[in-house]
């Protein structure tokens, strides 16, 4: 592979990491912005490349944004993880690629919180981008938050499972007010099928810490990292995150906008998601719904999502 660089950058006054690839130094550039709050993405990228194969027609940039995996460090000021600060940062990270590859422009592919905040970013500066693709785009957290419990009840009933439908009524008596909550209710809808269908938390953790096991950038003291940044992000970010609605924010974009959903996300609901597409106006957007999906249809469906990509791009 001619490009496989992995270099710590200040972005904003932040020693953030970034893992860029790709096959040709003249392709378009593709920046992916990480699921979360907190999920790293550098270690997924050996498992992105094998499925979605992306590096063979695209300068790839995969990056641990501010206090996440290996850009976390306990100094970190909690106030600086807010929505705003996270755009700034898409945008500052943006600039010093298109500046280092010399390009004009890149292609944002955004999962769940990370679609939300590269919306926010393009909103903010969209000359800087020619595609946002936002994959179970998170749009409305009071309401999606209703919809995961409405959709935990329903499972739990049809797996006839006394044990999780017990967690599902103490989860509805609860609020979501910290990052261990908040991990707890990621358990119920993982083993649920909310997140990967067929997949429960247990097999879910274990791909993930083999991933982070096999990422050459990453060593032991990353791993600790990793779990200390996730806690970090959630609880800093939960209290903004709790409130967001989109459609109060963001009504324009002046970039072409790709929604891609699936059909069965137990976290940001596909009606939604449909009805936050209608309401956006852009002079080009599309929705493609992903049937056999739940959250991450890049991992569900990896041919469908690659080729939607590349024939939009």
């Amino acid at each position: 592979m001619d490009i496989n660089h992995l270099e710590k950058v200040t972005i904003n006054n932040s020693g953030q990491w970034l893992l860029v690839r790709g096959k040709n130094a003249s392709a378009p550039l593709i920046i992916h912005i990480q699921a979360g709050p907190g999920l790293p993405i550098i270690p997924e990228a050996n498992k992105m490349q094998k499925l979605l194969r992306l590096e063979d027609d695209y300068i790839v940039a995969y990056w641990d944004q501010r206090a996440c995996g290996k850009s976390y460090h306990k100094n970190i000021d909690p106030a600086t993880i807010n929505f705003s600060q996270l755009a700034d940062d898409i945008i500052a990270c943006t600039k010093y690629l298109l500046e280092k590859y010399k390009k004009e422009k890149a292609i944002i592919v955004g999962y769940s919180i990370g679609a939300t905040i590269g919306l926010m970013a393009a909103s903010k500066e969209s000359t800087l981008f020619s595609h946002l693709f936002l994959v179970g785009v998170d749009i409305d957290i009071p309401m999606a938050n209703k919809h995961s419990l409405e959709f935990a009840m329903v499972k739990a009933k049809e797996k006839n499972s006394d044990k999780l439908l017990k967690q599902t009524v103490d989860l509805c008596k609860a609020s979501i007010p910290n990052a261990q909550q908040f991990q707890k209710r990621a358990r119920l809808l993982t083993d649920l099928g909310g997140i990967l269908t067929g997949y429960s938390y247990n097999r879910l953790l274990i791909e993930t810490i083999i991933n982070i096991l096999l990422c050459k950038g990453y060593n032991l003291n990353d791993i600790l990292k990793t779990t200390k940044g996730m806690e970090f992000c959630q609880n800093a970010l939960l209290p903004e995150l709790g409130a967001l609605n989109l459609f109060d924010k963001i009504k324009t974009i002046g970039v072409p906008v790709h929604f891609i959903q699936g059909k069965h996300d137990g976290v940001a609901p596909y009606q939604i998601a449909f009805k936050y597409y209608e309401y956006i106006q852009a002079e080009n957007k599309t929705f493609t719904c992903f049937e056999n999906s739940a959250h991450f249809p890049q991992y569900e469906e990896p041919e469908k999502f690659a080729k939607l990509l590349k024939e939009t791009i």
